[in-house]
This record gives structure tokens, sequence and C-alpha cells, in this order.
């Protein structure tokens, strides 16, 4: 079991427990607009019955319009497959593209399951360490960047894929466009599945975000993830998708049909209001941004005393920083049983993040003030005099 199901369980237990532990959106759960459109449709057998395996028809329709507009991408619903949440559709591609002895690349730090999808396709993970916390030498301001050229000097023959996120969980780093134009050009004229997870894509707070969308499009080796688990607070309603090559989604068809049947049909009906709807997408994000501002306001006193590294994240829903103690977990078990606090510890994250620690903001802003305060106090145990009136953040 992943060491986060393994805190997100042991915080259950605990009794007035702050989680910051699993990645998911938890504002209020799904819009209510949308909750009272599948209450009517409860009403008629529409969602009683079998659907097509790669989706309602209509929910390609409207995805692939969508992602056409937001993309300036030509997506029709042949490119889309739609899954059980975005771990679904990249489990349905491992096992219909990847053979026992194939390898997969994993630049890390990177999202756990990665290597447990690889391995339920008997392919071997392989680790390239391929993100940096960088500090500019003038300002001492630091950021994530990532290095195409690792990766790219990483891949054997025996490479057959390489998944990586952007944004990154756990990082908050976002692959440029021309880091993303080179690695789709280099695996398509090598025959390597290059899979791009974008869950995060709708909360990018610095810059602008370059999707693989009009890549996953063009190639036959780009796959681009998504899911409605972070944009409409629908995690528990399982459903992603896949962009890619209209003969893959075929093949990638058949393995899921032969595995889940098809996506769940009346969450299929959710997500084509709520694509109708996508305003409460910026609500969400508002929300997220102030409550990442608030975080960082706290953390960066931590720093300014060099108790913590971490560099501000341009998207995503986490902090990712670098304790004293090499013992991540360690630490994170004495936070979860001192102040109350579950966060997760890199251990998942890949070999580079052993001394590092994960923070997910994506809760209502008064669990986020709840929780400052409470680190607040712990951190000023371990650190008498760290603290004063003028250091403490007010939380959005």
């Amino acid at each position: 079991m992943p060491i986060i199901k393994k805190i997100a369980a042991l915080a259950e237990g605990i009794p007035g427990c702050v989680s910051l532990a699993q990645g998911a959106l938890r504002l209020g759960g799904v819009d209510q607009q949308t909750k009272e459109y599948v209450r009517h449709l409860l009403l008629s057998d529409v969602a009683d019955y079998y659907s097509d395996p790669l989706g309602l028809p209509l929910l390609r329709e409207r995805l692939a319009q969508t992602l056409s507009q937001q993309w300036n991408a030509s997506v029709t619903p042949q490119h889309i497959a739609i899954s059980h949440g975005g771990v679904g559709a990249l489990t349905a591609l491992a096992l219909t593209v990847l053979n026992p002895g194939d390898e997969v690349l994993l630049p890390e730090p990177m999202y756990p399951t990665y290597v447990n999808i690889t391995k339920l396709a008997k392919a071997t993970p392989t680790f390239v360490h391929a993100y940096e916390l960088i500090s500019d030498k003038e300002s001492n301001v630091k950021t994530w960047t990532f290095n195409v050229e690792a990766v790219k000097s990483a891949v054997t023959n025996k490479t057959k894929m390489i998944i990586l996120s952007s944004p990154s969980n756990p990082t908050g780093c976002c692959l440029s466009a021309q880091d993303l134009k080179e690695l789709s050009v280099f695996c398509e004229s090598r025959e390597i599945y290059l899979v791009m997870d974008e869950v995060y894509d709708d909360y990018v707070f610095r810059g602008t975000f370059a999707s693989s969308t009009p890549h996953a499009v063009q190639s036959h080796y780009t796959v681009r993830i998504g899911s409605f688990s972070k944009n409409f607070g629908m995690s528990g309603w399982r459903i992603g998708y896949a962009v890619a090559h209209p003969k893959l989604i075929t093949t990638l068809g058949a393995v899921q049909g032969s595995i889940i049947a098809n996506p769940t049909v009346i969450a299929q009906h959710a997500v084509i209001h709520a694509l109708e709807h996508r305003e409460n997408i910026a609500r969400y994000a508002a929300v997220i941004k102030k409550n990442c501002e608030a975080m960082c306001d706290f953390f960066d006193v931590l720093e300014q005393h060099k108790i913590i590294s971490y560099a501000h994240p341009q998207a995503g829903f986490y902090l990712f920083f670098k304790i004293e103690n090499a013992d991540s977990t360690a630490f994170v078990m004495d936070v979860l049983q001192q102040a109350k606090v579950a966060l997760v510890p890199g251990t998942d994250f890949g070999p580079s993040a052993q001394q590092y620690v994960r923070l997910c903001f994506s809760r209502d802003p008064s669990l986020i003030t709840e929780s400052i305060t409470r680190l607040k106090n712990y951190f000023s145990a371990k650190h008498p005099g760290l603290f004063n009136a003028s250091e403490v953040p007010e939380t959005h």
C-alpha cells in the first residue's frame, strides 16, 4: 500500500486531525446544479445499462469540443477514451502497450501510482532524477526545474514509455512548451510512448501552461491524460480520459472493456453537465490560489530560518519541501501525533525525494487556517523564539 494511503488511514483514526495528505479537492463537493441534474436523471433509466467501453458518445463529443477550444487543437471524439478516473486511463494504456521486459522511465520526484501501474503491466519502472530545486544566486528565490536532457539520456533500447505529470505532482513544476515539443518529437522518432498526466491543468498560479493535447492529436506516441476529479471536485465519481491517436484509442477501448466494461454511466452524465458550467473551475481555482498564498506566507518564515527549503509552486495542489531531518517518515509521524496534521513523506515519490514532505492545500480555507496554526505551534515548540507577532502571517 502506498504510504499516502497509510497516512490517510491513520489520520482518520485521530479525532480532530486535519489531513493535508491525499490530493483531493475538498471544497464542499460537486456543485449543487450538477447534483440536481443527476438527481433528475436517476428518476429515469438513462444510467441503468451498459454503455460504450470508450464512454458516452455525447461526452466524447462535448469533451472534444472543449479541448479543441481550450488548446487550439483539432480534437475529435475518435481521439478520446473516457476512463475510470485518470488512473484508469493510465492503467488501461499500460496494459494496452506494455509487455514484460519493457522499461518505463519515471522522471522523479513523481506520483507514486506510476510505479504500481508499471508493475501491474509486468514492465520495469526506471527512475531518472529530472526535477531539481534550484536557487537564484542574486535573489535567492527557489524554483523547480525540469531537465529534459536527463530524461532523453536515460532512454535505452528497452524503453517503451515515459510517464510524467505536468503540472507536476508533487513539485508543481510545469514543462515548458519547448521541452514538451522536444520530448514529443524525440519519443515519436524512437517509438516510445510519452504519457503526459495533466490533471492539474486548471490550477496554474504563475506563468502559462503548455498542454500536450495538440501533440497527442498529431502524434502516434504522445498521450494526454486528464481527469474531472480536480477541476470539478469529482474525485469520488471516477471519470477521467485519454487523448491519443484514434488507432490507439480503439485498442485501448477493447482493453478497457475487458477490465471495467464501461465507465460509470451516471458519472459520465454528471460530467456532461459540469462541462457546460466551467465557471465553477474558476471559483475553485481562486480559493486554491489563496490557500497556496497563505501556506507560502507561513513556509517563507520557516525557510528564512533555514528550517525547511522549498519553492513556491507554479501550479497544482502541493507544497513539496525539504526538511532538516533525513527521515521524512519520522518527521511526518511526529507532526501527525504532535500537531494532528497529516502530511505525506517523500519516500514514495522517488529516490531523490527521501528528505522531502508533501503538503496538499486543496482544502476549505478554514482547515488551511487551522493547519497553519497547528504547524506554527509545532515548529515553535521545536525552535523556541522562532515566531513573533510580525512573522506570523495572516491567513487568507
